[in-house]
């Protein structure tokens, strides 16, 4: 059958004059056989089977997958959405925060996770509090995030350097510290620098963990309450939440910081006061009131 061109302002009527006018090859469609029709339409069956779809191709760089006419491509999953436009555009969106019970980026386990050889670098913001807080409810409305997490609870290796980045604006008032209790009765200073002007370009708290470091420690805003979380640290001291001690248990000895007690080798020393009692040698008892160390100590 040859090709005829069809201008697409022609009304029906038009083409159907014009088609037979031209229709050397077939004649008069209306004088045509039975034969003849058929062959017709099976030209035109001809021309509609042989137009394929060409289908898409999926890749991630590495891997590819074709997709091809007439196939689905399903999108499954938590936190993810697909909408398809008008355009035959497919848009897919993944939540900011996908929950999940640990945060990679902030558990410090390698020395210096984010691979500085330095510190180990969390951006800290300041933002109002949501259910997701631990302390939601009380204390201060507003509350941290740490690389975008609200809160979480984060854990100290000894011989990592953690640098909270408080550089962000909205920061401003509320200066990160740590503290031996979620009240900030007691700060901790030791291996902490501050540097700058909360919510000012450059400004951060930094902390050096150490086998020393306390195994609980409380990132707080120095001015207002409950904004953050706890820090545990993989150390042998723990922390005396009454006072400023540090209890820190190292071979057979167990030594507080204030120089106040010291047990090494079976031995007790100490320069405040000791009430004994059932204290036995050889069986033979040496006193008989309740054993009490004036200063108490909380380990955890």
């Amino acid at each position: 059958m040859a090709v005829r061109s069809v201008a697409t302002t022609q009304t029906l009527d038009n083409f159907r004059t014009t088609f037979n006018s031209l229709g050397t090859d077939v004649g008069d469609l209306s004088s045509l056989g039975t034969t003849a029709k058929g062959s017709i339409v099976a030209a035109v069956n001809e021309i509609n089977t042989s137009i394929t779809g060409t289908g898409f191709t999926l890749s991630d760089g590495s891997t590819t997958q074709s997709i091809v006419t007439g196939n689905t491509l399903l999108v499954t999953g938590t936190s993810i959405s697909a909408t398809v436009s008008a355009t035959d555009t497919l848009t897919l969106a993944i939540a900011n925060d996908v929950s999940e019970n640990v945060y990679f980026d902030l558990l410090g386990a390698q020395h210096n996770a984010d691979g500085s050889n330095t510190y180990t670098e969390i951006e800290v913001k300041r933002i109002t509090k949501t259910s997701a807080h631990i302390y939601h409810g009380s204390g201060s409305s507003l509350g941290y995030t740490l690389n975008g997490v609200e809160a979480p609870f984060i854990q100290f290796e000894p011989g990592n350097t953690y640098r909270f980045d408080q550089s962000d604006s909205s920061n401003s008032s509320h200066p990160l510290a740590f503290y031996l209790d979620s009240g900030k009765n007691t700060q901790y200073t030791t291996g902490v620098t501050t540097n700058g002007t909360p919510g000012s370009s450059g400004a951060y708290t930094q902390i050096v963990v150490s086998t020393a470091t306390p195994q609980r420690l409380y990132y707080q805003c120095s001015s207002h309450s409950l904004m953050g979380n706890l820090a545990r640290t993989s150390s042998t001291s723990f922390a005396d939440t009454t006072g400023s001690a540090i209890l820190t248990v190292t071979g057979g000895s167990i030594t507080d910081s204030s120089g106040a007690i010291s047990f090494g080798n079976e031995n007790l020393t100490t320069t405040g006061t000791i009430e004994a009692g059932n204290i036995t040698k050889g069986g033979v008892a040496l006193a008989t009131n309740a054993f009490a160390i004036a200063q108490a100590v909380a380990l955890g």
